[in-house]
Protein backbone atom coordinates (compact mmCIF):
# COMPACT_ATOMS: atom_id res chain seq x y z
CA UNK A 1 0.00 0.00 0.00
CA UNK A 2 1.21 3.47 -0.75
CA UNK A 3 2.04 5.24 2.07
CA UNK A 4 0.37 8.65 2.27
CA UNK A 5 3.36 11.28 2.64
CA UNK A 6 3.09 14.95 1.77
CA UNK A 7 4.40 14.25 -1.52
CA UNK A 8 2.64 11.14 -2.17
CA UNK A 9 -0.86 11.73 -0.75
CA UNK A 10 -3.89 11.12 -2.55
CA UNK A 11 -5.19 14.08 -4.98
CA UNK A 12 -8.60 15.35 -4.92
CA UNK A 13 -10.97 17.56 -3.34
CA UNK A 14 -8.10 18.39 -0.73
CA UNK A 15 -5.86 20.22 -3.53
CA UNK A 16 -7.00 22.93 -6.20
CA UNK A 17 -8.18 21.97 -9.58
CA UNK A 18 -5.37 22.10 -12.07
CA UNK A 19 -5.32 25.38 -13.82
CA UNK A 20 -7.72 27.19 -11.53
CA UNK A 21 -5.18 29.64 -11.01
CA UNK A 22 -6.99 31.93 -13.98
CA UNK A 23 -9.91 31.48 -13.30
CA UNK A 24 -9.72 32.51 -9.67
CA UNK A 25 -8.42 35.63 -10.58
CA UNK A 26 -10.91 36.17 -13.37
CA UNK A 27 -13.34 35.60 -10.62
CA UNK A 28 -11.59 38.39 -8.51
CA UNK A 29 -11.33 41.10 -11.34
CA UNK A 30 -15.18 40.10 -11.89
CA UNK A 31 -16.10 41.20 -8.17
CA UNK A 32 -13.48 44.20 -8.11
CA UNK A 33 -15.83 45.76 -11.07
CA UNK A 34 -19.10 44.39 -10.28
CA UNK A 35 -19.08 45.89 -6.62
CA UNK A 36 -17.87 49.27 -7.62
CA UNK A 37 -22.07 50.49 -7.46
CA UNK A 38 -21.74 49.63 -3.74
CA UNK A 39 -20.44 52.79 -2.00
CA UNK A 40 -20.64 55.12 -5.56
CA UNK A 41 -23.64 57.32 -3.74
CA UNK A 42 -21.83 57.46 -0.10
CA UNK A 43 -18.74 58.83 -1.97
CA UNK A 44 -20.25 61.80 -3.65
CA UNK A 45 -22.53 62.38 -0.26
CA UNK A 46 -20.77 65.82 0.33
CA UNK A 47 -22.19 66.69 -3.23
CA UNK A 48 -25.44 65.55 -2.62
CA UNK A 49 -26.20 67.62 0.69
CA UNK A 50 -24.84 70.67 -1.28
CA UNK A 51 -27.37 69.82 -4.28
CA UNK A 52 -30.57 68.17 -2.62
CA UNK A 53 -29.97 70.21 0.76
CA UNK A 54 -30.62 66.69 2.45
CA UNK A 55 -29.90 66.23 6.06
CA UNK A 56 -27.12 63.48 7.20
CA UNK A 57 -30.01 60.75 8.66
CA UNK A 58 -31.05 61.49 4.63
CA UNK A 59 -27.69 61.06 3.52
CA UNK A 60 -26.97 58.12 5.70
CA UNK A 61 -30.25 55.87 4.17
CA UNK A 62 -28.55 55.99 0.75
CA UNK A 63 -25.78 53.43 1.91
CA UNK A 64 -28.26 51.65 4.79
CA UNK A 65 -31.14 51.07 2.46
CA UNK A 66 -28.00 49.37 -0.14
CA UNK A 67 -27.24 47.05 3.27
CA UNK A 68 -31.10 46.23 3.43
CA UNK A 69 -31.80 45.31 -0.34
CA UNK A 70 -28.59 43.00 0.19
CA UNK A 71 -29.80 41.21 3.07
CA UNK A 72 -33.42 40.93 1.50
CA UNK A 73 -31.76 39.67 -1.71
CA UNK A 74 -29.17 37.17 -0.55
CA UNK A 75 -32.40 35.44 1.66
CA UNK A 76 -34.60 35.40 -1.88
CA UNK A 77 -32.01 34.08 -3.99
CA UNK A 78 -31.18 31.93 -1.43
CA UNK A 79 -34.76 30.75 -0.77
CA UNK A 80 -35.37 30.45 -4.52
CA UNK A 81 -31.68 28.60 -5.22
CA UNK A 82 -31.49 31.26 -8.06
CA UNK A 83 -27.60 30.15 -8.33
CA UNK A 84 -29.01 26.18 -9.28
CA UNK A 85 -31.55 27.09 -11.36
CA UNK A 86 -29.36 29.31 -13.45
CA UNK A 87 -25.57 28.80 -14.19
CA UNK A 88 -23.84 31.05 -11.80
CA UNK A 89 -21.95 32.85 -14.21
CA UNK A 90 -24.77 33.72 -15.68
CA UNK A 91 -26.98 35.16 -12.72
CA UNK A 92 -23.44 36.97 -11.83
CA UNK A 93 -23.64 38.44 -15.15
CA UNK A 94 -27.61 39.76 -14.88
CA UNK A 95 -26.97 40.94 -11.72
CA UNK A 96 -24.39 42.90 -12.22
CA UNK A 97 -25.80 44.42 -15.31
CA UNK A 98 -29.10 45.14 -13.04
CA UNK A 99 -26.85 47.48 -10.84
CA UNK A 100 -24.86 49.11 -13.07
CA UNK A 101 -28.24 50.37 -14.81
CA UNK A 102 -30.38 51.17 -11.28
CA UNK A 103 -27.19 53.61 -10.95
CA UNK A 104 -27.06 54.86 -14.09
CA UNK A 105 -30.87 55.66 -13.73
CA UNK A 106 -29.45 57.26 -10.32
CA UNK A 107 -26.95 59.67 -12.40
CA UNK A 108 -29.25 60.46 -15.01
CA UNK A 109 -32.61 61.30 -13.60
CA UNK A 110 -32.59 61.04 -9.88
CA UNK A 111 -32.91 64.60 -8.51
CA UNK A 112 -33.96 64.03 -4.48
CA UNK A 113 -33.94 61.21 -2.11
CA UNK A 114 -36.85 59.81 -2.87
CA UNK A 115 -35.91 58.34 -6.00
CA UNK A 116 -31.98 58.03 -5.08
CA UNK A 117 -33.11 55.87 -2.04
CA UNK A 118 -35.63 53.16 -4.17
CA UNK A 119 -33.17 52.93 -6.63
CA UNK A 120 -29.98 51.98 -3.54
CA UNK A 121 -32.22 49.75 -2.87
CA UNK A 122 -32.57 47.94 -6.16
CA UNK A 123 -29.20 48.22 -6.02
CA UNK A 124 -28.61 46.21 -3.14
CA UNK A 125 -30.89 43.47 -4.21
CA UNK A 126 -28.96 42.95 -7.25
CA UNK A 127 -25.32 43.31 -5.67
CA UNK A 128 -26.99 40.28 -3.38
CA UNK A 129 -26.73 38.38 -7.33
CA UNK A 130 -22.86 39.26 -7.53
CA UNK A 131 -20.80 38.75 -3.91
CA UNK A 132 -22.33 35.56 -2.63
CA UNK A 133 -22.29 33.91 -6.45
CA UNK A 134 -19.25 34.83 -7.11
CA UNK A 135 -18.23 32.83 -3.93
CA UNK A 136 -19.97 30.23 -4.97
CA UNK A 137 -17.93 30.06 -8.06
CA UNK A 138 -14.75 30.70 -6.70
CA UNK A 139 -15.13 27.54 -4.11
CA UNK A 140 -15.82 25.64 -7.41
CA UNK A 141 -11.65 26.24 -8.09
CA UNK A 142 -10.94 25.67 -4.09
CA UNK A 143 -10.28 22.51 -2.44
CA UNK A 144 -10.85 22.84 1.88
CA UNK A 145 -6.99 23.05 2.29
CA UNK A 146 -6.95 26.48 0.76
CA UNK A 147 -10.42 27.46 0.80
CA UNK A 148 -10.28 30.19 3.39
CA UNK A 149 -6.96 31.59 1.39
CA UNK A 150 -9.15 31.41 -1.78
CA UNK A 151 -12.40 33.63 -0.27
CA UNK A 152 -9.45 35.62 0.77
CA UNK A 153 -8.98 36.65 -2.29
CA UNK A 154 -12.86 37.06 -3.03
CA UNK A 155 -12.93 39.63 -0.10
CA UNK A 156 -9.71 41.75 -1.13
CA UNK A 157 -12.05 41.78 -4.87
CA UNK A 158 -14.61 43.13 -2.63
CA UNK A 159 -13.13 45.82 -0.40
CA UNK A 160 -10.54 47.10 -3.61
CA UNK A 161 -14.04 46.50 -5.22
CA UNK A 162 -15.98 48.89 -3.01
CA UNK A 163 -13.70 51.85 -2.44
CA UNK A 164 -13.73 52.29 -6.45
CA UNK A 165 -15.82 55.40 -5.83
CA UNK A 166 -13.56 57.22 -4.04
CA UNK A 167 -11.05 56.91 -6.93
CA UNK A 168 -13.37 58.30 -9.52
CA UNK A 169 -14.49 61.43 -6.39
CA UNK A 170 -11.42 62.24 -5.80
CA UNK A 171 -10.70 62.77 -9.76
CA UNK A 172 -10.43 66.90 -10.17
CA UNK A 173 -13.80 68.45 -11.09
CA UNK A 174 -15.72 65.21 -12.00
CA UNK A 175 -19.24 66.12 -10.89
CA UNK A 176 -20.78 63.75 -8.91
CA UNK A 177 -23.23 61.96 -11.48
CA UNK A 178 -19.98 61.15 -13.61
CA UNK A 179 -18.53 59.60 -10.69
CA UNK A 180 -22.22 57.44 -10.54
CA UNK A 181 -21.30 56.70 -14.27
CA UNK A 182 -18.18 55.70 -13.97
CA UNK A 183 -18.91 53.05 -11.14
CA UNK A 184 -21.93 52.12 -13.44
CA UNK A 185 -19.36 51.47 -16.36
CA UNK A 186 -17.20 49.04 -13.92
CA UNK A 187 -20.26 46.74 -13.29
CA UNK A 188 -21.52 46.42 -16.87
CA UNK A 189 -17.59 45.64 -17.81
CA UNK A 190 -18.12 42.75 -14.87
CA UNK A 191 -21.14 41.29 -16.42
CA UNK A 192 -19.67 41.55 -19.95
CA UNK A 193 -16.85 39.59 -18.35
CA UNK A 194 -18.98 36.88 -16.35
CA UNK A 195 -20.99 35.89 -19.28
CA UNK A 196 -18.44 35.83 -22.04
CA UNK A 197 -15.55 34.45 -19.97
CA UNK A 198 -16.06 33.40 -16.19
CA UNK A 199 -16.79 29.46 -16.14
CA UNK A 200 -17.67 27.25 -12.83
CA UNK A 201 -15.04 24.95 -11.97
CA UNK A 202 -15.49 21.20 -11.24
CA UNK A 203 -15.93 21.53 -7.58
CA UNK A 204 -19.51 22.99 -8.30
CA UNK A 205 -22.37 21.30 -6.88
CA UNK A 206 -25.99 21.98 -6.56
CA UNK A 207 -26.73 23.39 -2.97
CA UNK A 208 -29.87 22.41 -1.59
CA UNK A 209 -32.59 24.13 -0.59
CA UNK A 210 -32.37 26.42 2.65
CA UNK A 211 -34.54 24.88 5.72
CA UNK A 212 -35.75 27.55 7.39
CA UNK A 213 -36.07 25.27 10.45
CA UNK A 214 -32.37 24.93 10.50
CA UNK A 215 -32.03 28.78 10.49
CA UNK A 216 -33.48 29.04 13.87
CA UNK A 217 -31.89 25.45 15.22
CA UNK A 218 -28.43 26.57 14.20
CA UNK A 219 -28.29 29.40 16.91
CA UNK A 220 -28.71 27.14 19.39
CA UNK A 221 -25.91 25.18 18.49
CA UNK A 222 -22.48 26.34 20.05
CA UNK A 223 -20.28 26.10 16.95
CA UNK A 224 -22.45 28.28 14.76
CA UNK A 225 -24.38 30.99 17.40
CA UNK A 226 -20.31 31.43 18.95
CA UNK A 227 -19.30 32.44 15.41
CA UNK A 228 -22.35 34.02 14.67
CA UNK A 229 -21.09 36.56 17.33
CA UNK A 230 -17.94 36.79 15.73
CA UNK A 231 -19.49 37.70 12.73
CA UNK A 232 -22.02 40.32 13.98
CA UNK A 233 -18.58 41.75 15.83
CA UNK A 234 -17.35 41.65 12.99
CA UNK A 235 -19.55 43.54 10.48
CA UNK A 236 -21.03 45.91 13.18
CA UNK A 237 -17.00 47.81 12.85
CA UNK A 238 -16.36 46.70 9.38
CA UNK A 239 -19.62 48.20 6.94
CA UNK A 240 -19.00 52.06 9.58
CA UNK A 241 -15.71 52.02 8.84
CA UNK A 242 -15.85 51.98 5.21
CA UNK A 243 -18.72 54.59 5.42
CA UNK A 244 -17.50 57.36 7.72
CA UNK A 245 -13.78 56.84 7.62
CA UNK A 246 -13.93 60.08 4.80
CA UNK A 247 -15.25 62.18 7.14
CA UNK A 248 -12.75 61.25 9.76
CA UNK A 249 -10.32 62.08 7.73
CA UNK A 250 -11.78 65.38 6.68
CA UNK A 251 -12.36 66.38 10.70
CA UNK A 252 -8.88 65.49 10.80
CA UNK A 253 -7.66 67.63 8.03
CA UNK A 254 -4.84 65.01 8.08
CA UNK A 255 -5.39 64.36 4.02
CA UNK A 256 -5.61 68.19 2.96
CA UNK A 257 -1.72 67.95 4.39
CA UNK A 258 -1.41 65.96 1.25
CA UNK A 259 -2.82 67.75 -0.82
CA UNK A 260 -5.16 64.98 -1.92
CA UNK A 261 -8.98 64.64 -1.40
CA UNK A 262 -10.10 62.51 1.32
CA UNK A 263 -11.47 60.09 -1.08
CA UNK A 264 -7.75 59.18 -2.10
CA UNK A 265 -6.58 58.19 1.41
CA UNK A 266 -9.94 56.42 2.13
CA UNK A 267 -9.10 54.02 -1.35
CA UNK A 268 -5.63 53.46 -0.30
CA UNK A 269 -6.70 52.60 3.39
CA UNK A 270 -9.57 50.69 3.14
CA UNK A 271 -9.08 49.17 -0.23
CA UNK A 272 -5.61 48.27 -0.60
CA UNK A 273 -5.02 47.95 2.84
CA UNK A 274 -7.89 45.71 3.10
CA UNK A 275 -7.11 43.97 0.48
CA UNK A 276 -3.51 43.39 1.83
CA UNK A 277 -5.23 42.37 5.14
CA UNK A 278 -7.67 39.71 3.41
CA UNK A 279 -4.99 37.92 1.79
CA UNK A 280 -2.76 38.02 4.83
CA UNK A 281 -5.45 36.60 6.87
CA UNK A 282 -6.75 34.03 4.65
CA UNK A 283 -3.44 32.48 4.48
CA UNK A 284 -2.97 33.24 8.30
CA UNK A 285 -6.21 31.21 8.69
CA UNK A 286 -4.98 28.31 6.99
CA UNK A 287 -1.58 28.05 8.48
CA UNK A 288 -2.39 28.82 12.02
CA UNK A 289 -6.23 28.36 12.63
CA UNK A 290 -9.77 29.91 11.72
CA UNK A 291 -10.49 31.00 15.18
CA UNK A 292 -7.04 32.08 16.46
CA UNK A 293 -6.66 34.25 13.04
CA UNK A 294 -9.81 35.78 13.94
CA UNK A 295 -9.48 36.42 17.31
CA UNK A 296 -5.75 38.53 16.61
CA UNK A 297 -7.75 40.51 13.57
CA UNK A 298 -10.71 41.66 15.88
CA UNK A 299 -8.61 42.53 18.71
CA UNK A 300 -6.04 44.59 16.80
CA UNK A 301 -8.88 46.38 15.33
CA UNK A 302 -10.95 47.13 18.67
CA UNK A 303 -7.48 48.81 19.53
CA UNK A 304 -7.60 50.67 16.59
CA UNK A 305 -11.18 51.95 17.04
CA UNK A 306 -10.21 53.08 21.03
CA UNK A 307 -7.47 54.28 20.13
CA UNK A 308 -9.13 56.67 16.75
CA UNK A 309 -9.82 59.97 19.15
CA UNK A 310 -5.97 60.36 19.43
CA UNK A 311 -4.58 59.70 16.22
CA UNK A 312 -7.17 62.03 14.30
CA UNK A 313 -4.74 65.28 15.28
CA UNK A 314 -1.68 63.16 14.55
CA UNK A 315 0.58 64.24 11.56
CA UNK A 316 -0.90 63.36 7.73
CA UNK A 317 1.28 60.55 7.81
CA UNK A 318 0.77 58.93 11.27
CA UNK A 319 -2.86 59.24 10.53
CA UNK A 320 -2.55 57.60 6.82
CA UNK A 321 -0.46 54.63 8.47
CA UNK A 322 -2.94 54.30 11.20
CA UNK A 323 -5.85 54.14 8.98
CA UNK A 324 -4.51 51.79 6.48
CA UNK A 325 -3.47 49.45 9.23
CA UNK A 326 -7.11 50.15 10.51
CA UNK A 327 -8.29 49.21 6.84
CA UNK A 328 -6.01 45.84 6.73
CA UNK A 329 -7.09 44.57 10.04
CA UNK A 330 -10.63 45.61 9.87
CA UNK A 331 -11.54 43.15 7.06
CA UNK A 332 -8.71 40.62 7.88
CA UNK A 333 -11.19 37.94 9.02
CA UNK A 334 -14.38 38.35 7.12
CA UNK A 335 -13.28 35.37 4.86
CA UNK A 336 -12.40 33.17 7.57
CA UNK A 337 -15.55 33.84 9.23
CA UNK A 338 -17.41 32.84 6.25
CA UNK A 339 -15.07 29.37 6.04
CA UNK A 340 -15.38 28.87 9.97
CA UNK A 341 -19.32 28.82 9.36
CA UNK A 342 -19.58 26.27 6.59
CA UNK A 343 -16.91 23.89 8.74
CA UNK A 344 -18.71 24.56 12.41
CA UNK A 345 -22.29 24.35 10.58
CA UNK A 346 -24.45 21.06 9.76
CA UNK A 347 -22.92 19.81 6.49
CA UNK A 348 -26.68 19.26 4.85
CA UNK A 349 -27.25 22.77 5.61
CA UNK A 350 -24.25 24.79 5.19
CA UNK A 351 -26.02 27.05 2.74
CA UNK A 352 -28.94 27.81 5.12
CA UNK A 353 -26.31 28.48 7.73
CA UNK A 354 -24.27 31.08 5.29
CA UNK A 355 -27.69 32.78 4.40
CA UNK A 356 -28.36 33.69 7.79
CA UNK A 357 -24.92 34.57 8.63
CA UNK A 358 -25.08 37.29 5.70
CA UNK A 359 -28.10 38.59 6.61
CA UNK A 360 -28.20 39.23 10.00
CA UNK A 361 -24.86 40.41 9.63
CA UNK A 362 -25.73 42.90 7.34
CA UNK A 363 -28.94 44.30 8.63
CA UNK A 364 -26.63 44.67 11.52
CA UNK A 365 -25.12 47.02 9.89
CA UNK A 366 -27.78 49.32 9.24
CA UNK A 367 -27.45 49.98 13.27
CA UNK A 368 -23.54 50.60 13.62
CA UNK A 369 -23.28 53.02 10.11
CA UNK A 370 -26.74 55.02 11.76
CA UNK A 371 -25.07 55.74 15.25
CA UNK A 372 -21.91 56.85 14.12
CA UNK A 373 -23.39 60.52 13.03
CA UNK A 374 -25.66 60.40 16.28
CA UNK A 375 -22.08 60.29 18.54
CA UNK A 376 -20.47 62.87 16.06
CA UNK A 377 -22.76 65.22 16.81
CA UNK A 378 -22.38 64.33 20.70
CA UNK A 379 -18.52 64.59 20.71
CA UNK A 380 -17.27 65.04 17.07
CA UNK A 381 -16.13 63.15 14.23
CA UNK A 382 -12.55 62.34 15.61
CA UNK A 383 -14.15 60.84 18.72
CA UNK A 384 -17.21 58.81 16.80
CA UNK A 385 -15.52 56.23 15.04
CA UNK A 386 -14.66 54.90 19.02
CA UNK A 387 -18.41 53.19 19.46
CA UNK A 388 -17.11 50.09 16.69
CA UNK A 389 -15.29 49.25 19.34
CA UNK A 390 -18.07 47.13 21.08
CA UNK A 391 -18.17 44.76 18.12
CA UNK A 392 -15.12 43.48 18.73
CA UNK A 393 -15.00 43.83 22.48
CA UNK A 394 -18.31 41.28 21.41
CA UNK A 395 -16.77 39.57 18.32
CA UNK A 396 -13.57 38.01 19.70
CA UNK A 397 -14.71 36.58 23.44
CA UNK A 398 -16.79 34.32 21.41
CA UNK A 399 -14.44 33.32 18.77
CA UNK A 400 -11.81 32.72 21.92
CA UNK A 401 -14.59 30.08 22.92
CA UNK A 402 -14.80 28.60 19.62
CA UNK A 403 -13.12 25.17 19.75
CA UNK A 404 -12.76 22.51 16.41
CA UNK A 405 -11.81 24.93 14.20
CA UNK A 406 -8.88 23.51 11.96
CA UNK A 407 -6.13 25.13 9.83
CA UNK A 408 -7.11 23.86 6.74
CA UNK A 409 -8.27 20.96 5.09
CA UNK A 410 -10.83 19.04 7.06
CA UNK A 411 -9.51 15.75 5.81
CA UNK A 412 -6.37 16.64 7.83
CA UNK A 413 -8.25 17.27 10.96
CA UNK A 414 -10.04 14.34 11.10
CA UNK A 415 -6.91 11.92 10.69
CA UNK A 416 -5.33 13.96 13.52
CA UNK A 417 -8.28 12.81 15.29
CA UNK A 418 -8.78 9.15 14.40
CA UNK A 419 -5.24 8.94 15.23
CA UNK A 420 -5.45 10.24 18.69
CA UNK A 421 -8.59 7.70 18.70
CA UNK A 422 -7.75 4.08 20.00
CA UNK A 423 -9.56 1.34 17.56
CA UNK A 424 -10.98 -1.41 20.06
CA UNK A 425 -11.90 -3.91 17.82
CA UNK A 426 -10.72 -4.59 14.05
CA UNK A 427 -12.81 -2.19 11.38
CA UNK A 428 -14.79 -4.58 9.19
CA UNK A 429 -13.75 -3.72 5.22
CA UNK A 430 -14.90 -2.52 2.55
CA UNK A 431 -16.07 -3.80 -0.63
CA UNK A 432 -15.54 -1.41 -3.82
CA UNK A 433 -16.96 -2.89 -6.81
CA UNK A 434 -14.78 -2.48 -9.99
CA UNK A 435 -13.67 -1.32 -12.30
CA UNK A 436 -15.90 1.39 -12.78
CA UNK A 437 -17.15 2.43 -9.26
CA UNK A 438 -20.83 3.76 -8.99
CA UNK A 439 -21.11 3.21 -5.53
CA UNK A 440 -19.63 1.71 -1.88
CA UNK A 441 -21.44 -1.53 -0.36
CA UNK A 442 -20.55 -3.49 2.89
CA UNK A 443 -20.38 -7.25 2.86
CA UNK A 444 -22.26 -8.61 5.52
CA UNK A 445 -19.52 -10.89 6.37
CA UNK A 446 -16.26 -11.30 5.46
CA UNK A 447 -14.86 -14.49 3.59
CA UNK A 448 -12.71 -16.42 5.97
CA UNK A 449 -10.66 -17.83 2.46
CA UNK A 450 -9.39 -13.48 1.91
CA UNK A 451 -6.22 -12.51 4.00
CA UNK A 452 -6.87 -9.33 6.03
CA UNK A 453 -5.38 -6.87 7.84
CA UNK A 454 -6.53 -5.46 11.05
CA UNK A 455 -7.10 -1.43 10.28
CA UNK A 456 -5.37 0.92 12.99
CA UNK A 457 -5.56 4.46 12.35
CA UNK A 458 -2.80 6.26 9.92
CA UNK A 459 -0.90 8.76 12.75
CA UNK A 460 -0.32 10.91 10.10
CA UNK A 461 -1.84 10.90 6.62
CA UNK A 462 -4.90 11.03 4.44
CA UNK A 463 -7.80 9.86 6.97
CA UNK A 464 -8.48 6.68 5.33
CA UNK A 465 -10.45 5.13 8.78
CA UNK A 466 -12.99 7.39 8.71
CA UNK A 467 -13.42 7.99 5.04
CA UNK A 468 -14.58 4.13 5.21
CA UNK A 469 -16.81 5.05 8.22
CA UNK A 470 -18.51 7.29 6.03
CA UNK A 471 -18.97 5.46 3.00
CA UNK A 472 -20.73 3.03 4.72
CA UNK A 473 -23.16 4.63 6.18
CA UNK A 474 -26.31 3.75 4.05
CA UNK A 475 -27.02 6.24 0.80
CA UNK A 476 -30.91 6.59 1.95
CA UNK A 477 -29.59 8.21 5.36
CA UNK A 478 -29.43 12.36 4.86
CA UNK A 479 -25.88 12.17 5.36
CA UNK A 480 -24.82 9.37 3.12
CA UNK A 481 -22.48 10.03 0.02
CA UNK A 482 -23.55 10.13 -3.73
CA UNK A 483 -21.16 8.01 -6.27
CA UNK A 484 -19.54 11.04 -7.14
CA UNK A 485 -17.84 11.14 -3.75
CA UNK A 486 -17.38 7.23 -4.11
CA UNK A 487 -15.23 6.96 -6.95
CA UNK A 488 -13.04 10.03 -5.65
CA UNK A 489 -12.33 7.84 -2.31
CA UNK A 490 -11.51 4.93 -4.71
CA UNK A 491 -9.31 6.96 -6.76
CA UNK A 492 -7.42 8.05 -3.98
CA UNK A 493 -6.91 4.13 -3.01
CA UNK A 494 -3.38 2.66 -3.85
CA UNK A 495 -3.68 0.94 -7.17
CA UNK A 496 -3.92 -2.94 -7.56
CA UNK A 497 -1.75 -5.74 -7.61
CA UNK A 498 -0.90 -8.11 -10.18
CA UNK A 499 -3.26 -10.10 -8.63
CA UNK A 500 -6.39 -7.81 -8.78
CA UNK A 501 -5.88 -7.50 -5.07
CA UNK A 502 -4.77 -4.19 -2.83
CA UNK A 503 -1.58 -4.25 -1.75
CA UNK A 504 -1.07 -3.78 1.86
CA UNK A 505 1.89 -3.36 4.65
CA UNK A 506 2.46 -3.95 7.99
CA UNK A 507 0.34 -1.13 9.97
CA UNK A 508 -1.85 -0.14 7.24
CA UNK A 509 -5.27 -0.77 5.57
CA UNK A 510 -6.28 -3.59 3.99
CA UNK A 511 -9.32 -2.83 1.13
CA UNK A 512 -10.43 -6.13 -0.49
CA UNK A 513 -11.61 -5.62 -3.92
CA UNK A 514 -15.41 -5.99 -4.75
CA UNK A 515 -16.97 -9.36 -6.10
Amino acid sequence: MVETTPSSRPRGRHRRPPGAGGPRALIATVQVLGLAVWFSASAVVPDLKAEWGISSTTATWLTCTVQLGFAAGAVASAALTLADRIRPERLLGICAASAAACTLLLAAVADGPAVALVLRTLTGVFLAGVYPVGMKLMTSWSGPARRARDLGVLVAALTVGSALPHVFSGIPGLPWRGVLVGAAIASAAAALVAVVWLRPGPLLAPAPPPDPRYAARMLRERGPRLVVLGYLGHMWELYALWTWMGSYLEAGRSADAFGVRPDVVVFVAAGLGGALGCLVGGRAADRWGRARTVVVALVASGVCCLLSPLMAGAGPVVVAVFCTVWGAVAVADSAVLTTSMSEVADKRYVGTALTVLTALGFLLTVASIQIVPVVAELLGWPAALAVLALGPMVGAPAMLRVRGLGTGSAANRVSSAAASRPVAEPEPEIAVPEPVVVGVRRRPTPDPGEPTTEIDPVPDGYPTVEIYRALRRSPDAPTGHDPRFAREVAEALPPAGADGRERSEPGRHAVRPGP
